[in-house]
């Protein structure tokens, strides 16, 4: 399996656009948004959460939350365990939602912390499961909209030793210090828009897997400059050089049939060769190429979810 397609099969979650966005990626224990519905589907695997990361404060991006916490407290678990809130900072509707938990949840059992995030600030995730990063993106509200890039250090071949032979490289690393020929770069694994207009591509270039909102796949059905279209979110996937696009937060205007009809269309007319895949409320399909149309449904059991292949 590919580093791309591990990526997509470790991502669970629902998103309806207007009614609730949340994602759980297991590897990072990062949940993406808190939506309605978060803590009935995840059930006791709430405890394998360490950190919630809040796009906005929208409700239908923070309306389970309540739950979530509540749910930490009371199902069967480390109920111990803390928990994290990262939300943007002068969101005031994520203020508001935290001063109702904490008159609701007034003695959790576990420490419970809330930090604001301005974009460009880093929080690390724990040894091996690298660090987020918080970007600026274009959205309405009260407050600043946020997305998010997970990311690792990596290493490689500084650029003047890139056409070495595979034995030459040998030798180098025979004879000579790694940090002389070689150099650190970041690589992100997982970006992650939120709701927003498209991304920049700079922003998220070279991303193993983007996942991108697509509320409209019409233009035409915009009527104001807050959310994407399938269509500019393809584009951003091919001026990034993805490994993958993961297309949310779509309309439930569209049926699914026409849904996974038009991101074909938009995919063949924009000669994107990278895979597809789009989230239909709890439903995991990969959709383009269309001999790769195998789906899931993530939100009856998060962990348990069927592997993408």
């Amino acid at each position: 399996m590919s580093l791309h397609e591990d990526i997509v099969a470790n991502l669970t979650g629902y998103s309806k656009a207007m009614y609730s966005t949340w994602f759980f990626y297991r590897p990072a224990r990062i949940l993406l948004d808190a939506g309605e519905g978060v803590s009935s589907a995840m059930e006791n695997f709430v405890f394998g959460i360490e950190r919630v990361f809040l796009s906005h404060g929208h409700y239908d991006h923070i309306g389970g939350l309540p739950g979530l916490l509540q749910s930490r407290r009371s199902a069967r678990g480390d109920k111990e365990k803390p928990l994290e809130v990262y939300y943007p900072v002068t969101d005031e509707l994520v203020a508001l939602q935290r001063a109702y938990v904490e008159s609701l949840t007034y003695h959790l059992g576990y420490e419970l912390s809330w930090h604001s995030l301005e974009a460009g600030q880093r929080v690390e995730l724990g040894e091996g499961r690298g660090y987020l990063v918080a970007m600026a993106v274009r959205h309405s509200g009260r407050g600043r909209a946020l997305g998010f890039c997970l990311t690792e250090q990596r290493r490689r071949l500084s650029p003047e030793y890139a056409k070495l032979s595979q034995e030459e490289i040998a030798l180098l690393a025979r004879t000579r210090p790694r940090e002389e020929f070689m150099e650190s770069y970041e690589k992100i694994l997982l970006a992650y828009s939120g709701d927003a207009m498209a991304l920049e591509a700079a922003d998220v270039a070279d991303a193993e897997v983007l996942m991108h909102e697509a509320t409209f796949l019409d233009p035409d059905d915009r009527d104001v400059p807050t959310h994407a279209t399938a269509g500019e979110a393809i584009r951003v996937a091919v001026e990034a050089r993805v490994a993958a696009l993961v297309l949310f937060h779509i309309s439930s205007r569209y049926p699914t049939r026409e849904v996974v009809k038009r991101v074909r269309s938009l995919a063949e007319k924009a000669k994107i060769e990278v895979p597809i895949a789009v989230f239909r409320g709890g439903r995991k399909m990969w959709v383009w190429p269309e001999r790769r149309e195998i789906e899931t449904r993530s939100q009856a059991r998060v962990v348990r979810a069927t592997t993408v292949e």
